[in-house]
């Protein structure tokens, strides 16, 4: 299986190569000094994909209409995505495993419900919201002051050319002749921390990639090697569809090295965002016991990546916040491992 990764890898014909044509600054006001976007331009691709930017709404609570041209501008995006050898050999990949139709306009209408058809997601108030697998990993969203998805680096430096993003730090592993990027950045006011996604990757390239992960990898983490480096690719599922889609860097979790300082009072975001959460594990049938490590996982990334969390609560907190309010109990189990049990 590792071997479709590196291929596509191999097979990303349309990438960008820093210092010819971008290049990122991990310590200037700007990340990208600069892109070179005539050449964005003139690749079918990049064109297709930056069209469809302006065709989303980034509060998750204005009400979106998807219109006859905008259905039209992602599949030509499609279109131009399957014009190109690396989703070609996704293509053929997927089918010989019995994962895609064989023909062109299946694999293509296929593609179109995966990432572009509407789907909901339940935020605190129980109102369903209006999403899809492309707004939210490639475009991003806002929602309670923070930013959810927005894994796409052409995105990042679309938003930056126009003003929107101030970035407040970042680190770059390089694989091969491109990056994956970590970063903490504002965009509209909004906040997102630990942000990770491809630099100098084309479009058709994640596409493709995470199609492939979704449907044939390891379930919501998939180990591939890219460019020589271990790479984690998290393709998250939200009620069946795409929920998010992303690559991981490992890096120390600081979240249980934050303070520990609690606010008892009423507007304490702990107690929010501890049932949010909850609310959370609820919709998406998780529960009523699980181990604390795999609990924390999904606070830390589901979680956080579909719904986005309040500044400064880290699990542990939030976690004493819910045993002190007796909404959950921890036991362990006979072979010592931490167990939260949802209190009815």
């Amino acid at each position: 299986m590792s071997d479709i990764y590196s291929t596509l890898w191999a097979l990303d014909q349309n990438r960008l190569r820093r210092g010819a044509d971008y290049d990122v600054n991990q310590c200037g006001d700007r990340l990208f000094p600069f892109v070179k976007r005539r050449k964005l331009e003139k690749i079918p691709t990049y064109k297709a994909f930056l069209n469809l930017l302006d065709n989303y709404e980034a509060d998750v609570n204005q009400p979106e209409d998807v219109t006859e041209k905008e259905q039209n501008d992602a599949r030509a995006f499609l279109n131009r995505c399957l014009d190109t050898e690396v989703m070609q050999e996704a293509h053929s990949f997927l089918a010989g495993e019995g994962y895609a139709p064989e023909g062109k306009k299946g694999f293509k209408d296929m593609l179109y419900d995966m990432w572009f058809t509407p789907y909901t997601r339940t935020h605190k108030d129980r109102a369903q919201r209006s999403s899809s697998a492309f707004e939210h990993t490639f475009v991003g969203e806002t929602r309670c002051g923070h930013v959810i998805g927005f894994h796409n680096w052409l995105r990042l430096y679309d938003e930056e050319r126009l003003g929107n993003i101030r970035h407040k730090g970042c680190r770059c592993c390089d694989c091969d002749d491109r990056i994956i990027l970590t970063i903490d950045f504002d965009w509209k006011g909004n906040s997102k921390t630990r942000d990770s996604f491809f630099v100098g990757t084309s479009p058709e390239f994640e596409l493709a990639l995470y199609t492939v992960c979704f449907l044939a990898g390891d379930g919501a983490k998939t180990e591939v090697v890219l460019g020589g480096e271990n790479v984690t690719v998290a393709t998250y599922k939200l009620n069946g569809h795409i929920g998010s889609c992303y690559p991981i860097l490992e890096q120390q979790d600081q979240s249980d090295t934050e303070s520990d300082a609690e606010d008892d009072s009423d507007d304490n975001p702990l107690v929010d965002e501890g049932l949010d959460f909850l609310e959370y594990l609820e919709n998406q049938d998780i529960g009523p016991e699980m181990g604390k490590r795999r609990l924390k996982g999904i606070y830390e990334e589901e979680y956080t990546d579909s719904c986005g969390r309040r500044s400064g609560t880290a699990f542990s907190q939030v976690l004493r916040k819910l045993v002190w309010d007796g909404k959950v109990e921890i036991y362990s189990n006979h072979h010592g491992v931490d167990i939260v049990a949802i209190l009815e």
